[in-house]
């Protein structure tokens, strides 16, 4: 499996976490483990954090409309 690290680095960082290092680790391990906000996450735990952020931004309330009042 060919796993683009820099772009999912990139990602994240516009997302305004800090990422501190990308680890490769032995095959019997998993693929990646990635230190974000000064946690370490495997490639996995990453992806789901980015999904998460994407998913807020789409939820993010929309800013309230203001009434317009007429003069009687």
């Amino acid at each position: 499996m060919s796993v683009d690290t820099e772009l999912l680095v990139h990602s994240l960082r516009k997302r305004g976490h800090t990422v501190d290092g990308v680890i490769k680790v032995p095959d019997n391990a998993g693929d990646y483990e990635f230190i974000i906000d000064g946690e370490t996450l495997t490639l996995g735990e990453a992806r789901e954090l980015l999904e998460r952020d994407q998913a807020a931004d789409r939820q993010a309330p929309a800013a309230p409309k203001t009434a317009v009042t007429t003069g009687s």
